[in-house]
């Protein structure tokens, strides 16, 4: 036999390693995304319900917690609903969170409070004479400044107040979450 019969006897045919190449990444990938695609046929919530409540604790109903609702009244005595997110452009936990730590007067006892908050306790005798949700007025009509700075001087959606209403949900169930507790309001 010559050399190059000997060659085609151990010659693998044309195209048997793309073939397998072909069968191993066809493996492959079913091995990796078929789990993936197994877990969306059968999700619970679907896109955008999944994302927002996969860091949310399920099931704790002892915590009770405060809830705040901003409303405006118009020059024509309209109450209309005030989103603080859209005033702001600022993420809505955060909105609600400065709302929180300003009725809470946390502003007060940081490490290091801002030099207007010090001399507000100076003059009153300390935290122990601060009234509650001491800084809330200015937070309030700040806000109504930025809604009438976008309207114009003519407008009579224009607003005269600024309202803020508290509500305490006891926690315990999913239910009696409109306990009101406090209003503060601001005229403009």
């Amino acid at each position: 036999m010559t050399a190059s019969g000997a060659e085609n006897k151990n010659a693998k045919p044309a195209g048997s390693d793309e073939r397998r190449w072909i069968v191993t990444y066809a493996l492959l990938t079913v091995f990796l995304f078929g789990p993936l695609l197994v877990s969306f046929a059968f999700t619970r919530n679907l896109y955008p319900f999944a994302a927002s409540t996969m860091m949310m604790s399920g099931g704790r109903l002892k915590d009770g917690t405060d809830y705040y609702i901003l409303r405006g009244e118009t020059l024509t005595g309209e109450t209309i609903s005030l989103p603080p997110v859209e005033m702001t452009n600022a993420l809505a936990g955060r909105a609600w969170g400065v709302v929180s730590a300003t009725v809470e007067n946390k502003s007060f006892s940081i490490r290091s409070p801002h030099p207007a908050n010090l001399e507000l306790l100076s003059t009153i005798g300390g935290p122990a004479n601060l009234a509650p949700a001491a800084r809330l007025p200015e937070l309030l009509r700040a806000w109504g400044a930025i809604y009438n700075a976008r309207l114009p001087e003519t407008s009579p959606g224009r607003l005269k107040a600024v309202r803020l209403d508290a509500y305490r949900w006891d926690g315990g169930s999913y239910a009696n979450y409109d306990r009101f507790v406090q209003t503060w309001r601001v005229e403009l």
